[in-house]
């Protein structure tokens, strides 16, 4: 079901909107998505960086949750995928525990007043082989993905209330789970106008994944986006 609510721009003294859809997904789909973000998101995210770092975003808030189902989710939380993998037995038969792989993004500094750069650091845990390149994960058999979380919010240079200059401030944030059978996505921007700037224009990683969305699960936001603009 998708949804479309103006809200009020706090931070920016204008408009806001929150995009939202949910919306069964099956396995494969799951999988699509995964492989998407590894392959063609994430290289958005670290393009023309020094290191693994990235500048002006950073990931979600462990207590931003859209689907209930996955334990101990973590700060600043980018990309999460878990399910089961293969490990064998004392008797040399295939046996599946569970598994999961992360990117956060620890805060890492500031960049003069106007940006703000956090760090991008990998976390695996269960029956994942090293030499397993991250990039493969979505399709690697024979895993079995049960959900995925991603997680991106976007910093603007905005004007405190106090006067006291401007400073990094979230003002856009896109939240996708993926849980039991079930696909949930929220977008939230807050904008100087009523219609302003397309947020999919101006952030490649929100675009990359709009993409992703689209091919994988059939979820187009930047129409949903656009029916917006316009109403």
């Amino acid at each position: 079901m998708e949804t479309v609510r103006r809200t009020r721009g706090w931070l920016l003294g204008g408009h806001g909107f929150e995009l939202a859809d949910t919306r069964p997904l099956s396995p494969g789909a799951l999988s699509a998505i995964a492989d998407g973000f590894l392959r063609h998101v994430l290289p958005t995210l670290v393009a023309a960086q020094r290191g693994e770092t990235l500048t002006d975003i950073k990931g979600r808030n462990a207590q931003d949750e859209l689907l209930p189902g996955v334990s101990h989710p973590a700060h600043d939380e980018v990309f999460r995928l878990g399910g089961m993998g293969p490990v064998a037995s004392a008797s040399g038969a295939i046996e599946f525990e569970p598994f999961e792989v992360s990117l956060l993004s620890p805060f890492g500094r500031f960049e003069g007043s106007s940006h703000i750069v956090h760090l991008l650091e990998q976390h695996r845990a269960g029956p994942l082989p090293a030499w397993l390149p991250l990039r493969l994960l979505g399709y690697a058999a024979p895993l079995r993905p049960t959900f995925l979380r991603i997680g991106l919010e976007r910093f603007r240079n905005v004007l405190t209330f106090a006067g006291l200059g401007h400073t990094p401030q979230v003002t856009d944030s896109l939240l996708i789970d993926a849980v039991g059978g079930t696909l949930s996505v929220r977008m939230t921007s807050e904008r100087n106008k009523r219609r302003d700037a397309d947020p999919f224009l101006e952030v490649p990683c929100f675009r990359a994944v709009a993409e992703v969305l689209r091919a994988a699960a059939g979820v187009d936001l930047r129409t949903l986006l656009q029916k917006s603009l316009v109403s």
